[in-house]
């Protein structure tokens, strides 16, 4: 296998320089009919991720990451170049990435129709920021 990407954690990085965010590359879905019947899951389950990555966000800029992983240096530089949150959750502070994102899989036709980010979220957490 060879990388489609040469060195993707610098090009990842010099993406945040440029473009102001780094690549989103994971996701929490909830199936539709979940989140009709409980209307509360979406933002319980926005507050549950939260308040993990609070106490991690925390641990991380004290140096208290017991055994730091390659990961928790991507997430050490983020905060390094941008002096922000390295894991922006919700909407907003992600608009400019999930447009860029759909605007690209428009093109490449992996959607067939204009979709907008409040679309893929439910209606619940659209005002949600962590």
């Amino acid at each position: 296998m060879k990388p489609l990407i040469p060195n993707a954690k610098e090009a990842g990085f010099d993406a945040l320089r440029s473009r102001g965010h780094y690549p989103i590359n994971h996701i929490v879905v909830i199936k539709d009919e979940l989140l009709a019947a409980h209307p509360e899951l979406g933002p319980g389950v926005f507050e549950a991720f939260a308040e993990a990555k609070r106490l991690y966000v925390e641990r991380l800029k004290a140096g208290r990451i017991d055994k730091p992983t390659a990961v928790d240096e991507v997430h050490r530089r983020v905060m390094e170049i941008t002096g922000k949150d390295p894991l922006p959750y919700g909407i907003a502070p992600n608009r400019q990435a999930l447009e860029e994102a759909l605007q690209s899989a428009r093109e490449q036709e992996i959607i067939t129709r204009p979709v907008t980010v409040e679309e893929l979220f439910a209606r619940s957490t659209h005002g949600l920021v962590a």
